[in-house]
């Protein structure tokens, strides 16, 4: 191990059937460089970093082994064996997505697939302003590779975005003071005294083609909205 075992902020660590073959996959497929494993031979634990970001991949102790590590603390054998039972019994990261940035996710799938690796999406621009794919590792937990990028048009109502940056996803009319998005109906109504006053057409009439449009755009789609 190196004379520094202190992992970056936010570090996670994921339990590994095989922790040599998390290492191959990190390192060889996905571009992670190998920090400090243990031991040499046969790993038990491993650290490796993409750009600042670690992640650990160890072994899940089992029960004679836990008893060993922790023979003088019952609490903390305790935590060991739970952990143990758990990923014994369920598929390992279930419902888990872990994301990880990269300078372009395009040129990163590229590179993950030039090294053997099988992503199991393409990238893909999504409304909440990330550009990502995903893939699984080894062991089944499920990877976001994603770089930011600026919209050019607001998820709610489809306004262009005039000087928008990284993060931004709603135009003034769509969100409040605290940039936080504006219930469904205040924004119909908003919308429909636009379309209302501009087309010259009935209130009633522009407040239902208003309703129509935003529930079929990316804030929305998936909210139900009444």
């Amino acid at each position: 191990m190196t004379d520094s075992p202190r992992p970056n902020s936010n570090t996670i660590q994921l339990t590994s059937a095989d922790v040599a073959a998390s290492i191959a996959f990190y390192r060889d497929l996905c571009g992670f460089t190998l920090a400090e494993q243990w031991p040499d031979k046969n790993p038990m634990w491993a650290r490796l970093d993409l750009d600042g970001q670690s992640i650990m991949v160890g072994v899940a102790g089992n029960p004679e082994q836990i008893a060993q590590m922790c023979q003088d603390n019952p609490e903390e054998a305790a935590w060991h064996t739970s952990a143990y039972e758990e990923i014994q019994a369920n598929q390992a990261g279930a419902g888990v997505f872990l994301y990880f940035a990269v300078d372009n996710a395009d040129e990163f799938h590229q590179q993950v697939q030039q090294r053997g690796g099988e992503p199991a999406t393409n990238p893909k621009t999504q409304f909440y302003g990330l550009r990502d794919f995903g893939m699984r590792d080894p062991d089944g937990y499920r990877l976001v590779f994603y770089h930011n990028v600026i919209m050019e048009s607001c998820q709610s109502c489809s306004m262009p975005l005039a000087n928008a940056k990284e993060g931004d996803m709603y135009c003034e009319h769509c969100q409040d003071d605290q940039g936080q998005l504006k219930p469904f109906e205040e924004i119909v109504a908003g919308s429909a005294a636009y379309l209302s006053q501009s087309q010259s057409i009935p209130l009633e009439e522009a407040t239902a083609a208003a309703r129509e449009h935003l529930k079929k755009m990316p804030a929305w789609v998936c909210a139900d909205p009444s």
